[in-house]
């Protein structure tokens, strides 16, 4: 490259190619740092004799600066947590642990992800329950139904519990069924959802009686709602 010519300010500095080509190694792979490159470059340039005390204080200082970089080169690769304080103690296993981490992470992520996504998109026979405007009255009747229910769908089937039968006939899918029949006006309509859920039961006439009952309770509840609260709420407005 060019050399600073006589109009530059102060001497020219020359150093053999190769002396300058192996300070210049050493401080890419930080074996020459601060004060103990700058005193390779003066010995270099002839600026500085070899055997200065200066020099083996320098020698020390280069090993000690270049030990400690060494040091802080590791720390970003085992810091955990945001903590760099004991940063030694922190076995090397972490770095492949915490790798391992972030892929079960993304593991949960995407089964979560598929899950809602099961959520938002449903099998059949998982519909959205309607939603119902009922008075503190009416919802201490439909929570009676839902009991009154739980106790006898196990008696219609012949079973100890519900959680015996298929998920269509458990206590989750029962109340869900008393929240539909209550938002369902139509009497056929009532029967309807009625029959095509209780498929199977081995007493035909215990099952009309109980359909009967159940759509009875469901109109009472009905009943207390509807026009009444229409009227008044229009009166308060």
């Amino acid at each position: 490259g060019p050399i600073a010519g006589p109009s530059a300010a102060g001497q020219v500095v020359q150093i053999p190619e190769e002396v300058f080509k192996r300070i210049c190694a050493s401080l890419r792979t930080n074996e020459l740092l601060g004060p103990a490159a700058a005193d390779a470059l003066e010995e270099a340039a002839g600026l500085r004799g070899p055997s200065s005390p200066q020099s083996k204080a320098a020698k020390e200082l280069r090993n000690n600066v270049a030990e400690n970089r060494d040091d802080e080169n590791k720390k970003p690769k085992k810091k955990v947590g945001g903590f760099t304080d004991n940063v030694d103690e922190i076995p090397d296993i972490e770095v492949p642990v915490s790798k391992g981490r972030a892929s079960i992470c993304k593991e949960q992520l995407d089964s979560s992800h598929d899950l809602e996504s099961n959520e938002n998109h449903p099998e059949k026979d998982a519909p959205e329950p309607p939603e119902l405007n009922l008075t503190p009255k009416q919802n201490h009747m439909r929570t009676d139904l839902e009991m009154w229910v739980m106790d006898e769908i196990p008696a219609l089937y012949g079973v100890d519990d519900s959680e015996e039968l298929d998920e269509e006939l458990q206590e989750d899918s029962q109340a869900l069924k008393v929240t539909q029949l209550i938002a369902e006006e139509d009497p056929g309509g009532m029967k309807s959802l009625l029959v095509s859920w209780l498929l199977g039961v081995p007493d035909a006439d215990a099952a009309e009686a109980f359909m009967s009952e159940m759509i009875e309770k469901a109109k009472a509840i009905q009943a207390l709602g509807g026009k009444k609260r229409k009227k008044k709420k229009k009166q308060e407005s």
